[in-house]
């Protein structure tokens, strides 16, 4: 396989099980997978090799939250056109919700996951 045909993903969350869970579900749609438990992490991986298709990021983490990597990677001209899925489990408020969306290309509610929909959003937000 060559380079330039590795379609790998970023998942970024502090819970073993759901970044366990999500592996699974990314691979089984023919991605390469890289994991993080927080942003820090986060960064070293994106700093290792920047060439992602997509990252997952949970926004509630210790260290350096997902929206705190989020404008890390914005401001980064190797990172800031990665598109980005968030994921949440807190009810936000409007104006939250809102910005997050204004930055991100998806957000996914954890508490509202659908399998199906996540899967959706894992293709077409990473072409």
């Amino acid at each position: 396989m060559t380079t330039e045909s590795i379609r790998r993903v970023l998942i970024v969350d502090d819970d073993d099980l759901l970044r366990d869970f999500y592996v699974k579900v990314i691979k089984g749609e023919g991605f390469e997978t890289v994991n993080a438990s927080n942003g820090d992490e986060a960064i070293e991986k994106l700093n290792e090799n920047p060439d992602f298709v997509l990252a997952i990021i949970d926004l509630l983490m210790p260290i350096r939250t997902g929206w705190e990597l989020i404008e890390y990677m914005k401001e980064e001209d190797n990172l800031k056109n990665i598109p980005i899925v968030a994921l949440t489990g807190l009810a936000a408020s409007f104006d939250e919700f809102q910005q997050v969306e204004e930055v991100c290309d998806a957000v996914m509610h954890k508490g509202k996951f659908e399998l199906s929909e996540f899967i959706e959003i894992i293709n077409s937000t990473s072409l």
